[in-house]
């Protein structure tokens, strides 16, 4: 019971947010800012300021803090990459970035981003370095920071408060829950916060040293109160939903997709299938689309591929997601990829603001044997396409007309405008290319490698 419990926690936290997919794989650059030798990850910063929780057992020791680097991974259920190939390439002094203040410990913050929470020394400032430039947790700021001595520095006039988040992401090592059931945890192994834990959340059975993740409310105060926590050091953890330390993770799903060599698993609380590779001596035989499963994945190199894969029954509490097409005073409909889902209602929640044809998240738990409404929210339409490609990569194939880069996806061609200059780029240079979609296809707008750049 106590297991389902924990999952019902983590289905309400769904509705406040939703991860990020899982289907993909991704390749780009960025500059190492942090190192976690626990958590065997480092945390890079794009160009874009895009900052990324990188899981790379492999490379974690030769890759230094400041070091720019050229990654190529999967994107894991809690919105981290597992690495499948880490290249250095150079140094960078400099990254720029948003995150949400996690904690203030003199003239540190602790700063949470990307899936990971990792320190910033502020110097100097008109509001005096000791208290972390006058920052309190859940400030989300923008930082111009250096990469200087293997640590991550910035001047205070080099932060500015951009806003405030009512909910953040804490990552860090258990330590203690106290007879209030408040938990003790420290963040980038120094400094220490407490977590209030409400009646109706259930937490794991943490041991001291465990490194845990935790999704947190912030209260005026700075206060935070727990929302949902997983353990990163328990390997397998048969619940599902998480990512272990252990180079796996496991997922609790509906099948989608199911061949000889690969599996899609629909999960709830993200917009596409997690997919895993079969491997030959895996046994998927009983197994068909429309079945609920658990599902565990080794992704330690990069390329998660399924370790197993069990039946389970529903449990006291469903998700879904679609349109509503009925809505009245005693029960509510919504219409997603299969059968239609129908909850009861009661007073609570309010539902004055929803109607037939809005699209939604729900949440449902069992009243008396009943499926009945618990938690609803309004589910935004997905972003439309960029109007840009990014293609990471080797140029195959460079001409007055047109750039061919050759990626893990395949090739990418676009034309290039008249009288661009590219002299300084040269075949099998090792590139990041953008293009624009126009009406007559994809045109070069931006060509950077490790020597030169070209802007249109």
């Amino acid at each position: 019971m106590k297991r389902v419990l924990l999952l019902a926690a983590a289905g309400i936290a769904a509705l406040a947010f939703v991860l990020p997919a899982t289907a993909g794989t991704a390749s780009f650059r960025g500059v190492v800012i942090a190192k976690d030798s626990a958590r065997k990850s480092i945390v890079t910063v794009s160009r874009n300021g895009v900052v990324r929780t990188v899981r790379a057992r492999g490379a974690l020791r030769r890759v230094q803090v400041g070091r720019l680097v050229a990654v190529q991974a999967a994107s894991l259920p809690d919105g981290t990459f597992a690495a499948s190939k880490v290249r250095p390439l150079g140094r960078a002094g400099r990254a720029q970035f948003r995150a949400t203040v996690a904690a203030v410990k003199g003239a540190t913050l602790a700063l949470s981003a990307g899936g990971s929470v990792f320190a910033l020394r502020v110097r100097g400032g008109k509001t005096g370095s000791a208290m972390g430039g006058g920052f309190r947790p859940g400030d989300r700021i923008a930082a111009n920071a250096l990469v200087k001595g293997g640590s991550l520095q910035a001047r205070r006039e080099a932060l500015k408060r951009i806003g405030h988040d009512d909910q953040l992401e804490l990552e860090g090592i258990y330590l203690a829950t106290a007879d209030d059931g408040t938990i003790e945890m420290a963040v980038v192994h120094r400094g220490r916060v407490y977590v209030k834990v409400p009646d109706d959340v259930i937490v794991p059975d943490f041991q001291p040293g465990d490194e845990i993740v935790a999704v947190v409310t912030v209260g005026a105060d700075g206060s935070f109160t727990l929302v949902k926590a997983e353990n990163e050091s328990s390997g397998g953890d048969d619940d599902g939903g998480g990512v272990n330390g252990d180079g796996t993770f496991t997922v609790k799903g509906v099948i989608t997709s199911l061949s000889v060599d690969r599996i899609f698993v629909r999960v709830d609380e993200h917009h596409d299938p997690v997919t895993c590779a079969v491997p030959e001596d895996v046994d998927t035989e009983g197994f068909a689309v429309g079945q609920a499963v658990l599902m565990t994945c080794d992704y330690g190199e990069g390329h998660p591929v399924l370790l197993k894969l069990q039946h389970y029954e529903a449990s006291d509490y469903l998700y879904a997601q679609g349109a509503i097409t009925e809505l009245t005073g005693e029960a509510i409909t919504i219409q997603g990829d299969g059968d239609p889902v129908t909850c009861a209602l009661t007073h609570e929640p309010d539902l004055s603001g929803f109607e037939v044809g809005d699209l939604v998240m729900m949440y449902c738990v069992k009243v008396d044997g009943v499926w009945t409404l618990k938690a609803i929210k309004h589910k935004e339409e997905p972003p439309p396409p960029p109007d840009y490609v990014l293609a990471n990569g080797t140029i195959d194939a460079l001409s007055a007309a047109e750039i061919t880069v050759g990626t893990d996806g395949g090739q990418v061609t676009c034309a290039v405008p008249e009288g661009a200059d590219l002299s300084a780029f040269n075949v099998d240079d090792d590139v990041e290319m953008k293009c624009v979609h126009t009406d007559t296809g994809l045109r070069l707008k931006r060509l950077q490698s490790d020597t030169a750049i070209w802007e249109g």
